[in-house]
This record gives C-alpha cells, structure tokens and sequence, in this order.
C-alpha cells in the first residue's frame, strides 16, 4: 500500500501532465501569422498613414462562457491537517509552561 505522499505526488504530476497536454492543444490558436509586408511602389501623391497595414491582428481567443472550476475557487486541501498540527503543538507548549510554573513557582 503506497504512502500518502507517493499518492499525492502522483495526483499532482498527473494535474501537471493534464496542464501541459491543455497548453499544447491551445498553443496554435494562440500564435499568430504574420506575413511580412513588401515594399510595394507607393504613389507619391498618396501619403503613409492613409495606406492599410499588411499586418492583420491576431483573433484573441474568446474567454469560457464560466470558468473552471480550478479556476473559480482555490482549493486548501491541506489547511485542516496543517491547523491540527499547529493546535497539538500550541497544546503541548501551554502543557509545558503550566507544568513549569508548578514545578518552578
């Protein structure tokens, strides 16, 4: 039977896994072709800022309709066993000075 923290490593390389395949999938629509502009014979009449661009903006992507739910609400999994421990250890100290105080006092 694996340790919990083998259990945890594994859940948390397997989100990784799960986070990278979700960067590659959406990486080409991300990036932009930009084709570079040829100097074209402009008629001396014409001025610079009246003529088009070559480059066309990229098509942001459209945001989710609702957002997932990693993103929606952060997740403490840890904070109860994290704030266990810390009332074993404040209990222990408070148990240390009464008996300190008896035995010294």
């Amino acid at each position: 039977m694996p340790k919990k923290s083998h259990r945890v490593a594994s859940r948390q390389a397997q989100v990784s896994k799960e986070r990278k395949r979700k960067k590659r999938a959406q990486s080409p629509q991300r990036q932009a072709t930009v084709t570079p502009a040829e100097p074209a014979s402009i008629p001396a009449a014409q001025p610079l800022a009246a003529s088009k661009p070559a480059i066309q903006p990229a098509a942001a992507p459209k945001p989710s309709a609702k957002p997932s739910a990693a993103q929606a609400v952060p997740r403490y999994q840890y904070f109860i066993a994290d704030l266990r421990k810390i009332a074993v250890l404040a209990g222990a100290m408070l148990i240390v000075i009464i008996i300190l105080a008896f035995v010294l006092g």
